[in-house]
């Protein structure tokens, strides 16, 4: 990798990006309930998670255009990123961060109650921040760093009842599949920091891509996708999807993961999970109850305490 093409150095994260991961909180969050409604409406699982895929690469290859992002040469060039290990690299986010966990969660889930699967789920801060220990140079452990990670896994603990954990255990094959999906979505973060400096719309836009060419014919032989009836509602939840969740959502991700570093980035999981508290409150008037308050306020001064004492 060139110094022209090698990534900016981070940044340490203030207000502005506090502000972009509440966002992506938000726009994530928003997934359980439209998630809902499309599968409840005649959308199976995996032809929701390839058109959402679909469309965000379609959305965010057409915004790389417009703004004059050029696409990756298949050769290496001093001009612009390329090459056969470039593609290889693509190619293997586009699968670890889009199909691989995309099957593994949804199978696991099958036979893992919701609420151990979000207790799951909330573990990939502490796995990314594990990682990029030891896979790169400015991302480094250090006790408020671990202390927030802790502090809001607990937040989650407590926001989805500790009741949950009884299930810790049982029907394992399940709860693997999910934490296999857990590790592949935290190499995904810490290997997509080191691709070399591209638009961010033509990079993200390409992983997905990338994704949706690998689960295209599983999806094509498994769910038939043309002999499928959506309604209105399963419709909108779909371009809600694919539109703000995927293609939005991931090209947030990606932006603040190259700002401020894949651990920060990471931590929109414990905000994910509270968010869906209140789209559930407004989409179908499920009303939190004091252990939301709780595990607000341990998220977020988890979120806090790493950012008290600068890298």
């Amino acid at each position: 990798m060139t110094a022209a093409h090698a990534a900016p150095a981070l940044r340490h994260p203030g207000l502005p990006e506090f502000g972009l991961l509440v966002i992506l909180g938000l726009v994530w969050g928003s997934s359980f309930l439209f998630i809902k409604i499309a599968v409840e409406n005649g959308v199976p699982p995996l032809t929701l998670a390839t058109l959402r895929i679909g469309i965000g690469a379609i959305v965010l290859l057409t915004v790389a255009k417009l703004r004059g992002q050029r696409f990756p040469s298949f050769t290496a060039s001093p001009e612009r990123p390329g090459g056969l290990g470039l593609w290889g690299k693509l190619v293997f986010l586009g699968i670890i961060g889009n199909s691989l966990p995309f099957f593994l969660i949804g199978w696991g889930e099958q036979f893992t109650p919701s609420q151990l699967a979000a207790i799951l789920m909330a573990i990939i801060p502490l796995l990314v921040l594990i990682l990029a220990h030891f896979m790169t140079h400015d991302e480094k452990l250090t006790a408020p760093k671990i202390g927030g990670v802790l502090c809001g896994f607990a937040g989650v603990v407590v926001l989805v009842g500790v009741d949950a954990l009884q299930g810790l255990g049982s029907q394992v094959i399940g709860q693997l599949a999910i934490l296999g999906g857990c590790l592949s979505y935290t190499l995904y973060g810490v290997n997509a920091r080191r691709l070399p400096q591209m638009g961010s719309e033509m990079t993200v836009g390409i992983i997905l891509a990338l994704g949706f060419i690998t689960m295209a014919p599983l999806w094509l032989i498994l769910d038939r996708p043309w002999e499928l009836t959506p309604n209105g509602h399963a419709i909108f939840s779909v371009l809600w999807l694919g539109l703000l969740s995927t293609a939005f959502g991931n090209w947030l991700f990606f932006t603040l993961m190259r700002r401020t570093g894949a651990s920060f980035a990471s931590t929109n999981n414990f905000l994910v999970p509270v968010m869906g508290l209140g789209w559930g409150y407004f989409g179908y008037g499920e009303v939190p109850g004091v252990n939301a308050v709780v595990a607000l306020v341990l998220i977020l001064v988890g979120l806090a305490l790493p950012r008290l004492k600068k890298r």
